[in-house]
């Protein structure tokens, strides 16, 4: 599989697209249905260590390519989400940097580079960035993920901040106000592994916070949203229903388990026994 900047280097829609029929193809196959790309960062620098994700340092190039490339991944129910959204210029301190530019700038460059995906591809999944944009943090911009992502574009998708996010630098209550959907910051969804990170993240706290209810129905409503237009829908309507069917070799797996448990159990009686004889 050849990276982005190779494809970038053919200037052919139809090279990319040819990748997002093989990216949609192994979804199917490996029952995995979202894919963290394409790359829609510039290269804007030639020592940002991930220019190999992504396509070049043209806006329009990287925006018809990934959008060809998504728009055919789409077709198989794959969701490939863009990342990093966005201005994601450096991979040193990338938790802490501050990226400054003017908004004439923006969108004729990192936004022009990803507009496309959202309003031509139609693309259901989006990655934020770990860097702050001017100095607000880019996963708790409004301006960025909701007036022009959601609002200007028309995104209505599901939106994971980057792996893994700093807690110190991931303002969870924030993000869920700009409609990031997932976050990257515990490894386990259980409430407790969330107030571990942040204190006020409790039910008792978010059930008495009007405003953050109703930025997580919002959330919620995209996420499932977009899940439900996925290949992970497959087979599955409104009279679909779940049965736990075990194949031949789990049962075989199953069965060996059991054997070997009571045999391990009788060996240990038998010790037990022998050592009681001899004292």
């Amino acid at each position: 599989m050849c990276n982005e900047t190779v494809i970038g280097q053919t200037f052919s829609k139809q090279l990319a697209a040819e990748y997002g029929a093989v990216i949609g193809n192994y979804s199917i196959w490996s029952n995995l249905t979202i894919f963290w790309g394409a790359g829609t960062n510039l290269h804007r620098t030639p020592y940002n260590a991930r220019n190999h994700e992504y396509y070049s340092e043209d806006a329009v190039l990287t925006a018809g390519l990934a959008s060809s490339y998504i728009a055919t991944g789409k077709e198989y129910g794959v969701i490939i989400a863009p990342k990093h959204f966005a201005f994601n210029d450096t991979e040193i301190n990338r938790s802490g940097i501050a990226t400054f530019m003017t908004e004439q700038t923006a969108r004729e460059n990192g936004l022009r580079a990803v507009q496309s995906v959202v309003e031509d591809a139609g693309t259901l999944g989006m990655m934020t960035t770990y860097n702050r944009i001017g100095i607000t943090a880019g996963n708790a911009h409004y301006g960025l993920l909701m007036n022009i992502l959601r609002g200007e574009w028309g995104f209505s998708g599901l939106m994971s901040e980057d792996f893994i996010q700093d807690a110190n630098y991931s303002v969870l209550k924030e993000a869920v106000h700009c409609g990031v959907t997932m976050t990257c910051n515990t490894g386990d969804s259980t409430m407790e592994a969330i107030s571990a990170k942040w204190d006020y993240w409790t039910t008792e706290n978010v059930s008495q916070d009007a405003q953050l209810m109703q930025d997580l129905k919002n959330v919620m409503t995209w996420q499932n949203y977009a899940i439900a237009n996925s290949n992970a829908m497959d087979g599955l309507n409104e009279t679909s229903t779940i049965e736990s069917v075990n194949t031949w070799y789990d049962n075989a797996l199953l069965a060996a388990q059991i054997v070997f448990a009571v045999l391990t159990l009788a060996c240990v009686l038998m010790y037990v026994r022998n050592m009681k004889k001899e004292s």
